[in-house]
């Protein structure tokens, strides 16, 4: 009778010792914790949306889906129309509005997780702790790519506020050049680390700047320099980013080497 109980008693042992978590010895086991990296611009126009649809796209194919693009363009959002969503059944003003959890708002289009914004919002965006908002997804995603409004506004800041790290995209214009420094000039008053400049949309004419008179102008490293590229024209009309559109395009193999220079650098600092 003794033996039978030992016996029993054995059984149940190995039974609750199925039902604890393993994991291997010396194999810490951390949660997602996303790289927020925001694009800015100190003026509209010069392709900053188109980046960050093509370079959330590459990564997103790199990494299997563990990123998300966010339009944190609150008063006049067109991230949804790189993905042919003109009017996104769910959108970051319905978060804002505390009518849907941010987890609920996220979609799916072509392959890459999005939070969209209302191109119909009409009202009036005060300061939002836009950070505490997305505080939720960070845990879910490995990267994060933000897009901002253009300028250095109170909605320019409240996305610095929410971002790790920065791009900065330019266009190869005197004036364009000039605007752009006070992007960089806020970055630091809010002490965000900048990546790196692009200067997007080069026609090469004799009046642009140099890839290298930019780098000297601005201070700081140029990762990509994109050509002008009518397939990057026609693939928004398409509703898809050119580097799924087509990517052999002149456009689509600069936003590919950006997106891999983002890759060695999310992969150095995160060891």
């Amino acid at each position: 009778m003794a033996d039978k109980t030992e016996r029993g008693r054995e059984k149940r042992a190995r039974f609750l010792s199925l039902l604890k978590p393993r994991r291997e010895e010396g194999i810490e086991i951390k949660p997602k914790q996303a790289r927020v990296i925001g694009v800015f611009s100190c003026k509209g126009g010069v392709g900053k949306t188109t980046t960050v649809a093509n370079v959330s796209m590459h990564l997103s194919q790199r990494l299997k889906g563990d990123v998300l693009a966010i339009d944190a363009n609150l008063t006049a959002p067109n991230l949804g129309l790189h993905f042919g969503e003109i009017t996104p059944h769910t959108t970051i003003h319905d978060v804002l509005a505390g009518e849907l959890p941010v987890e609920k708002a996220v979609m799916t289009c072509h392959g890459l997780h999005v939070l969209l914004g209302s191109i119909a919002f009409g009202e009036e965006v005060h300061l939002v702790d836009l950070r505490s908002h997305l505080e939720p997804l960070k845990k879910r995603y490995k990267v994060i790519i933000l897009d901002s409004a253009p300028g250095i506004g109170p909605e320019v800041v409240a996305a610095m506020k929410a971002c790790d790290e920065i791009l900065v995209v330019t266009n190869p214009i005197t004036p364009t050049i000039a605007s752009t420094i006070k992007t960089f000039g806020a970055a630091d008053r809010y002490k965000l680390h900048v990546i790196g400049a692009v200067i997007n949309m080069i026609r090469k004419e004799p009046f642009e700047l140099s890839t290298d008179d930019v780098r000297k102008a601005l201070g700081w490293s140029v990762l990509a320099a994109v050509p002008e590229d009518p397939k990057v024209r026609e693939a928004t009309a398409a509703g898809v980013p050119v580097v799924r559109y087509e990517p052999k395009s002149p456009a689509a193999q600069s936003f590919i080497k950006l997106g891999e220079s983002l890759m060695r650098y999310i992969e150095k600092s995160n060891p």
